[in-house]
C-alpha cells in the first residue's frame, strides 16, 4: 500500500514462499482507525497464482474491535490450496485450507492489541512486520482458458483498429470526391494525381477488407472453444482412465502429475497415483 508499506519477499527451496509486509504506525491506526478499514498489500505470485494481504489494524467488523484481523486473497479464477503460516511478533498461526476462485481465508481475531503492546511487537518506530509463508500449493489447472480469452480480445481489437481505418479512409475518398466536382478547372489540373490517389485508396481499402473477412474468421474459430478443444489431444486420468476434456478439472500434484478432480475427491485417494506426492 503506497506510503504505509513496505514490502519483500524471499524464496526457500524453491516451494516456499516468505512476504513480509512492514507497516508504518501501526500503532496510531490501532487506536484511531475504524473496524473495516484495511491495508493491503501488493499483489505477489507463487506459482501461477496471484495472492495479496489483508490487515485489519482494529478488526474487520465492530463486533472484532480491538483486535487484528488478517487475510490472504486469492486473486485468480480458480482455487488453490496452500499451507499457510502468518506470524505478527510472537503470535502465529497456520492451516492447509482451499481457497475459491477470488475469494480469501484468514482469522478475524488473529490477536489482541494488549498482546501486541505487550510482548513489543512494534518496532522503535511504531512499525509492525508481518510475515506470511506460504507452501505446497495445489493449483487448478483450466484448459487454455486465460490463453484462448487473450487471444480473442487481441483479435476482438485487431478487427475494431481494422474497422477504424476503413472509416478514415471512406472519409478521405468522400474529401477527395468533393474537392474533384466543386472545381472542374483546378480538377482538370490535377484530376491525374487525384485519380491515382482514390485508385491507392480503393487497393488499401479493398485489402484492408480482406484482413478484416481474415480475422473475423480467426475470430469465430478462437471462439468455437467446444472444436478449437476437441482437436487438442486431451491428457487421461491414470485412476478411472477417462479422457480429461473441458470442462472437467484437472488437478495436478507437486510434480506436476495430472489426475481429474472426479478421482482427486475421493476419500480413498490420498498421494499422487504416479509419484505418492500430496495434491
Amino acid at each position: 500500500m503506497p506510503g504505509i508499506t513496505e514490502e519483500w519477499k524471499i524464496f526457500r527451496d524453491g516451494q516456499q514462499l516468505e512476504y513480509f509486509i512492514k507497516i508504518s504506525g501501526f500503532e496510531n491506526k490501532m487506536q484511531t482507525w475504524r473496524p473495516g478499514r484495511e491495508v493491503w498489500s501488493k499483489v505477489f505470485c507463487h506459482g501461477e497464482s496471484e495472492f495479496s494481504v489483508d490487515i485489519y489494524p482494529n478488526g474487520n467488523e465492530k463486533r472484532n474491535k480491538k483486535h487484528i484481523s488478517v487475510y490472504l486473497v486469492n486473486r485468480n479464477d480458480w482455487d488453490v490450496k496452500v499451507h499457510v503460516n502468518f506470524s505478527i511478533g510472537r503470535h502465529y498461526r497456520k492451516e492447509y485450507h482451499k481457497i475459491g476462485a477470488n475469494s480469501s481465508m484468514g482469522w478475524e481475531r488473529f490477536c489482541e492489541h494488549q498482546d501486541i503492546l505487550a510482548d513489543t511487537a512494534l518496532d522503535a518506530e511504531g512499525k509492525l512486520t508481518t510475515t506470511v509463508t506460504i507452501s505446497a500449493i495445489w493449483e487448478e489447472v483450466i484448459c487454455d482458458g486465460k490463453v484462448t480469452k487473450k487471444l480473442l480480445e487481441e483479435t476482438k481489437e485487431d478487427v475494431e483498429d481494422l474497422k477504424s481505418e476503413i472509416t478514415d479512409l471512406k472519409k478521405e475518398i468522400k474529401s477527395l470526391t468533393s474537392k474533384t466536382e466543386s472545381g472542374r478547372k483546378e480538377t482538370k489540373k490535377m484530376l491525374p494525381e487525384t485519380q491515382n490517389e482514390l485508385t491507392c485508396l480503393r487497393s488499401e481499402v479493398a485489402d484492408l477488407k480482406d484482413d478484416m473477412k481474415t480475422l473475423l474468421s480467426q475470430f469465430k474459430s478462437f471462439g468455437n472453444t467446444s472444436n478449437r478443444a476437441s482437436s487438442i489431444p486431451c491428457p487421461e486420468c491414470p485412476i478411472c482412465f477417462e479422457e480429461m476434456k473441458p470442462p472437467m478439472r484437472i488437478v495436478q500434484c507437486k510434480a506436476g502429475h495430472l489426475i481429474c478432480s472426479i478421482c482427486q475427491s475421493k476419500p480413498e485417494i490420498i498421494c499422487c497415483p504416479t509419484c505418492k506426492q500430496e495434491f
